[in-house]
């Protein structure tokens, strides 16, 4: 007998509230013409209120994963809910881009405070049985997120609630904060914790500012035509992110508080696992890319816009919960996930190239796309939390946290870029063909790395 009779109804609200992170990612970014024209952003300015999300939240969310093993995954979950219900009551009443982009900075702080006490959780609530179900459950989040952020951000936006308009995105999540602390708070023990009680402050800068130094560039360089002194910046950050590692190693060997085990990292299968959901979280460049071309070459309105996507968020939110039923091996499944994102995404740059406007035609490939993603995030969430042991779930949980993170950060940098730099120079249409089509260029690598993790593990 399980000894967390409530667990499934604690996962609920746990999915609930991790449910915030993606879902304020795909809402916002329906709202984007209309904060350019409500604030006369730039669209530089319009990616860093995107990415200065994302970038918090890549480069604090393994502290929040040790923030939970120490003082428990309850009081933590807590803790990102009521940073990210001021947050983006704070968002909602921006006076400018600028205090709107630094308040994304805090939505970004509450949402890495979320998402690692999701998957540790999980690891600590169910036995191996239940897992795989708990974990799709999970991972439907993320196309349930995609079809309802981009959708239900068109309705918001479309009607008329007095004198907000693209202050609606925010302001949606007010109720849902609410729910879920409540909720949990009747739900859920604090779990066990560590009697270490330490943490490792220093660990926490240095890899805070080691990840800052290596995704800034991505999205200032466009701003500063590529300077010798960006690359520079790289170069430094990926020194310091060397430094951090021999730094937790020092600390491990001398007993002292460490932020991350460097043996996880050095585990292989795990760390092919990170470098797969690295890639395959580049399709965040659609959601940059496929709204901005949707509205400001289409002249689509947002409700449009909202629809346009659903085909690719309904198929990411069904391919867990049908995928979890078939017995296939883990290796399979990653080629598969893998296989249906590349080339729906190819498929998509063919098909947008000469249909321009979205169509049926235009529908299949997206969907067979989203089909892919959500039968390749499930596995592999599962397969890299397996691999390690429960103690190190809520470090491990981190990591995986921060592979999508800066996949996504790192994809919406490179495949925006692409993409605004093209269109002065193609045309929107072959700008977007193009940066659409190179997201499914990118899963080549992640097919390198789960063959190399196919002969690991089978």
């Amino acid at each position: 007998m399980n000894v967390h009779p409530k667990r499934w109804q604690a996962l609920n609200f746990l999915i609930a509230g991790a449910f915030l992170s993606p879902l304020d990612y795909f809402i916002v970014n329906m709202a984007l013409p209309s904060i350019k024209k409500a604030f006369n952003t730039s669209d530089h300015q319009l990616q860093m209120v995107i990415a200065i999300y994302g970038l918090t939240y890549a480069a604090l969310v393994v502290c929040g994963g040790r923030l939970g093993d120490i003082y428990g995954r309850k009081k933590i979950f807590i803790a990102g809910l009521y940073t990210f219900l001021f947050s983006s009551l704070a968002c909602a009443f921006s006076p400018d881009v600028t205090w709107l982009i630094i308040f994304r900075l805090f939505q970004g702080i509450g949402a890495s405070l979320l998402a690692p006490q999701v998957l540790a959780s999980i690891k600590d609530l169910f036995n191996s049985q239940e897992q795989p179900k708990a974990v799709s459950l999970f991972s439907s989040v993320f196309g349930l997120a995609s079809v309802i952020g981009q959708l239900f951000g068109g309705i918001l936006l479309s009607m008329h609630w007095g004198n907000f308009s693209w202050e609606m995105v925010f302001l949606v999540n007010v109720p849902i904060t609410v729910i879920c602390i409540l909720g949990i708070h009747f739900t859920m023990d604090n779990g066990n914790k560590k009697e270490q009680t330490e943490i490792d402050f220093v660990g926490a800068l240095l890899l805070i500012l080691s990840l800052l130094m290596l995704i800034c560039p991505l999205i200032f360089g466009q701003k500063f035509r590529w300077a010798w002194w960006i690359f520079g910046i790289l170069i430094a950050g990926i020194v310091l992110l060397i430094s951090f590692l021999k730094y937790e190693t020092v600390q491990l060997q001398n007993n002292r508080p460490i932020l991350i085990d460097p043996a996880l990292l050095q585990q292989k299968p795990f760390a092919l696992s990170l470098l797969i959901i690295f890639f395959y979280n580049f399709t965040a460049g659609l959601f940059i890319c496929y709204p901005y071309y949707l509205q400001e070459f289409l002249h689509q309105n947002s409700m449009q816009t909202g629809f346009a996507i659903i085909p690719y968020g309904l198929a990411f939110f069904l391919a867990p919960l049908i995928t979890s039923r078939i017995q296939l091996t883990a290796s399979k499944m990653i080629y598969s996930g893998l296989g249906l994102l590349m080339t729906g995404f190819l498929m998509s740059a063919v098909t947008f190239y000469f249909q321009q406007k979205p169509s049926f035609v235009t529908h299949i490939p997206l969907f067979i796309a989203g089909f892919g993603h959500g039968t390749i995030m499930p596995v592999m969430m599962r397969t890299a939390i397996s691999l390690v042991s429960k103690d190190k779930a809520g470090q491990a949980s981190g990591l995986v946290s921060i592979g999508i993170q800066i996949g996504s950060v790192t994809g919406g940098a490179i495949i925006g870029t692409l993409f605004f730099n093209l269109i002065p120079v193609l045309g929107f249409t072959e700008a977007f063909a193009t940066a659409v089509g190179m997201i499914g260029i990118f899963q080549v690598a992640g097919l390198w790395a789960g063959n190399r993790l196919r002969k690991i593990i089978n």
